[in-house]
């Protein structure tokens, strides 16, 4: 089994800057990690790696620094690591990125599963896996938190309001993985053999024989237009009285501002 797992490096949220001109990101290794929801993609992919002596890739798109996540990838369980890196890839939107990543997994061809995780820390909108699988024009399943080998399908499980759902899917497929899957990081012998070991692949555009229309933000349907900074603003009432009287002003003021019915 052929297995290829997407992952991303973003900026921890407590670090986030963003260029004034052109409205995007800063990245910079000091400040950036693995995508804490690509971790379970990761693990899904180590279990069935040990299961059926399955094949792994690691896939990214992203500038020079997002080699640090792939040797985390092959760390964990990556066979192979590949980035996808041109600064003509830039700026993209989920559309642009998940046109790239399908354009690298057109080039890496075989495969019978593709992993990512449910959505990513620094723009949070779960557009990627959907949007990966339609470029493919491959079947997708959101949440996973279980994934079964049937001969030419797989049979998947997932929690969907309130209700457990198994799903049979053929492959090739695409599974977006739970959040709520547990996790594990690599020692510190699988860090050192990783770097020993392995070797990360980089492709730019004409690697991937990519349209140049459709890549970075020159291909992006969606676009940050301006951001205007917004100032929070707090203040520390003190109530007074004994306890009753406390209780029933705090009240009082929570109704007024609708917090309350």
């Amino acid at each position: 089994m052929n297995i290829i797992v997407c992952i991303k490096q973003v900026i921890s949220t407590d670090q986030v800057k963003i260029d004034p001109k052109t409205h995007s990101l800063i990245r910079t290794s000091e400040v950036s990690r693995l995508n804490s929801f690509d971790l379970p993609s990761l693990m899904i992919a180590k279990e069935l790696k040990k299961a059926f002596s399955a094949s792994v890739i690691a896939l990214t798109m992203g500038p020079k620094i997002s080699e640090e996540v792939l040797w985390e990838a092959l760390a964990i369980v990556a066979d192979r690591a590949i980035l996808l890196s041109d600064p003509r890839f830039s700026a993209a939107d989920t559309l642009a990125t998940s046109y790239v990543l399908g354009m690298g997994i057109r080039r890496i061809g075989n495969f019978d599963l593709i992993l990512c995780g449910m959505r990513t820390a620094d723009s949070d909108t779960g557009h990627v896996g959907p949007q990966l699988a339609e470029e493919l024009g491959i079947p997708h399943v959101t949440g996973v938190e279980k994934i079964e080998r049937h001969g030419d399908y797989f049979r998947v499980e997932r929690m969907s309001d309130g209700f457990r759902e198994i799903i049979e899917v053929p492959k090739p497929a695409l599974f977006a993985i739970s959040s709520k899957m547990k996790v594990s990081f690599p020692s510190l012998i699988e860090i050192q053999d990783a770097f020993s070991q392995g070797q990360i692949e980089t492709w730019g555009l004409e690697d991937l024989n990519a349209d140049p229309q459709k890549v970075g933000i020159t291909g992006s349907e969606t676009f940050v237009e301006d951001l205007i900074p917004i100032a929070e603003k707090r203040s520390c009432v003190f109530i007074e009285g004994d306890p009753r009287q406390q209780a029933r002003s705090l009240i009082s003021k929570l109704m007024e501002k609708n917090l309350l019915s």
